[in-house]
């Protein structure tokens, strides 16, 4: 008989929430259902009382304090009265609940459920763009009290160029390539943090997915995963980023989506035309944080970036930079 290090395993659905409803007053369990396995384990719980959602951080994903920076943060907008999937205490008014997996030791969390669906369009759009403004006015007055990785250079660009290299051995003009947009990226980045930009904490994820509307006009912001001090323009940037980035005429990087959310967000918290010319600039930054991500977590997810994957996602980030001059 083997004996494997497991990197991660998958909890027993209903006996995993049969022991976490113990840990919380949310009424009588009814059933559980495993969502998804990406960044993190993902199942939705019912209750006698409604629905919540519970997530499994994957083991050495996030530290402690990184999750506790987030919980915090979000138990803070939801004292705001900012529409927010946020964190339920324990009975015992802890946040956080320790799981012994045989990875190693995980961390589990319970949020409210948000109502609604995902839809981009011209009318979501807009209110996206308003609620992101609120959602950076009540960040501005938070003072965090536990320290979390920075949305910085060392973030963005080395820790993803880290991870996608090795699978471009095989392919050497494009990792050559690679390497010297993410020079030029830098830099521009290191010029950008000694200028008076609008950095604090930041969603992390503001693609237009991670939150859902309801039919009466309200939506409810979650997934805050890759929240992080940061630049604001960055936090906007995924946003037009999500909506160029998988078309298939890379040429055209105009979308009317986008500019009806700035144009909400503007009337709202004005940014610097210094902030707003980053943009660009960051958009290709989180083309190559993507692919990082999607190369560094293959040990979980399975290493399916292919050929035909990079270039697809390379193609873009050279036309992008290209066109925009980066």
């Amino acid at each position: 008989m083997l004996n494997i290090t497991a990197v991660h395993t998958v909890f027993h659905k209903d006996e995993l929430f049969e022991a976490m409803a113990e840990q919380y007053d949310i009424g009588t369990p009814q059933g559980s259902r495993f969502i998804s396995n990406g960044l993190n384990d993902t199942y939705e719980v019912k209750t006698d009382r409604g629905k919540f959602i519970l997530r499994i951080y994957k083991h050495k994903w996030r530290t402690e304090s990184d999750i506790r920076f987030e919980l915090e943060l979000l138990a803070y907008l939801s004292s705001w009265d900012l529409p927010v999937s946020h964190p339920i205490p324990r009975r015992d008014s802890e946040l956080l609940t320790e799981l012994n997996a045989p990875e190693g030791i995980r961390y589990a969390a319970l949020f409210t459920f948000a109502e609604g669906v995902g839809k981009v369009d011209a009318e979501t759009s807009k209110s996206y763009g308003h609620a992101v403004a609120h959602l950076h006015h009540a960040m501005d007055q938070y003072v965090p009290k536990h320290s979390r990785f920075e949305l910085d250079t060392h973030h963005l660009i080395d820790e993803p160029l880290e991870q996608l290299l090795p699978f471009l051995k095989h392919r050497p003009e494009d990792s050559k390539h690679v390497i010297e947009i993410a020079e030029r990226l830098k830099e521009q980045l290191i010029t950008a943090s000694s200028g008076a930009y609008d950095w604090g904490i930041c969603h992390g994820d503001l693609h237009g997915w991670n939150v859902y509307h309801s039919d009466d006009g309200s939506l409810t912001h979650f997934d805050f995963d890759c929240c992080g001090m940061g630049w604001r323009s960055y936090d906007l940037s995924v946003f037009l980023w999500d909506r160029v980035h998988g078309k298939q005429d890379n040429s055209s990087f105009e979308d009317e989506y986008w500019d009806i959310f700035l144009h909400a967000y503007l009337k709202e918290r004005p940014l610097s035309e210094e902030d707003l010319a980053m943009i660009p600039l960051f958009v290709a930054v989180r083309q190559l944080w993507l692919i990082g991500l999607h190369t560094g977590r293959s040990d979980v997810w399975g290493a399916w970036q292919d050929d035909g994957y990079f270039d697809g996602k390379l193609k873009f980030l050279t036309n992008w930079v290209d066109a925009h001059k980066l």
